[in-house]
């Protein structure tokens, strides 16, 4: 995936100034931002929704604005809040989908999304009777129809209450988990950065002030639910690490990614609150944003 020297203007207003950066593998890059800096009008050019003014966006080598049925074919998006036909029931809506992507076994989709989101309750409901919350899980599971490779999510946790955030985070951890997918997350948190993504991208007025890998900072601060002074990680994981009541610093070993210290965590029965890398991502988008 490939943006080229980007730049989309309405008016007399530049959203995106000559914007270049590519992803060449899987994992899940944040574009993190404030409200207004660009991420979602870079989103909508990724998928075609509105063209460049200058540039070009690529998927897998072939421009999304001149050849957008070949570039999108491996992709899924939920892009700004989902909104679905009042009248069609959450089955109705993955139904037509899927036929649209001719996804062959419909029943088979609809049960592995279904399950995935945790919306099979929800799926004899129409959409007009949907929370925002459920909207947000049936467009995720929309975006997910036929298993693309590429998945492009716009603030997914928008507007959610903290149990609802979690869900949503949850799932896009869980899919990444995978390492088989390209996922690109624009949020405006900086712990939801932090936590679900492995790059983050950070993007104000139109321009990328700051790119750097998420995993590499070598360092993690992580709080917990309680103190954890009878974790030992395995040297292969953790080169060093040291307790100082519910906090836990931890230098990490080469190619070690943050999820697999917190899911070792967990599995030792320890309820990770907070993961906090050494790089000081807040700091710099303060500095970057104010």
């Amino acid at each position: 995936m490939n943006l080229n020297n980007i730049t989309k203007k309405f008016g007399n207003v530049t959203a995106l100034d000559a914007v270049s950066f590519s992803i060449d593998g899987p994992g899940c890059v944040g574009i993190l931002g404030p409200n207004g800096a660009g991420k979602t009008t870079m989103l909508k050019i990724l998928t075609n929704i509105v063209k460049p003014t200058i540039g070009v966006a690529t998927l897998d080598g072939i421009s999304v604005s001149e050849y957008p049925e070949k570039a999108l074919a491996r992709a899924g998006a939920l892009v700004e809040q989902p909104e679905f036909y009042p009248y069609l029931t959450a089955r109705e809506i993955l139904s037509f989908v899927i036929k649209i992507k001719m996804v062959k076994d419909e029943k088979g989709e609809i049960k592995r999304l279904s399950e995935l989101t945790s919306i099979e309750e929800y799926l004899d409901r129409k959409a007009g009777e949907f929370s925002r919350g459920m909207k947000q899980r049936l467009g995720l599971a929309v975006a997910l129809v036929g298993d693309p490779d590429i998945l492009i999510l716009d603030e997914p946790t928008f507007g959610l209450d903290p149990s609802g955030m979690k869900r949503i985070r949850d799932i896009i951890k869980e899919i990444n988990a995978r390492r088989n997918k390209i996922i690109i997350l624009s949020t405006h948190l900086i712990y939801e950065a932090q936590e679900v993504c492995d790059r983050i991208i950070i993007v104000n007025k139109g321009k990328i002030g700051y790119d750097l890998n998420n995993d590499s900072a070598g360092h993690l601060k992580i709080e917990l639910e309680f103190p954890g002074s009878n974790l030992d990680f395995p040297k292969e994981m953790a080169s060093q690490w040291k307790s100082e009541g519910n906090i836990i610093y931890v230098q990490k070993a080469n190619g070690t990614r943050n999820s697999e210290i917190i899911e070792y965590c967990r599995k030792n029965g320890l309820e990770v609150k907070w993961v906090t890398p050494y790089n000081d991502i807040e700091g710099i988008y303060v500095s970057m944003t104010k």
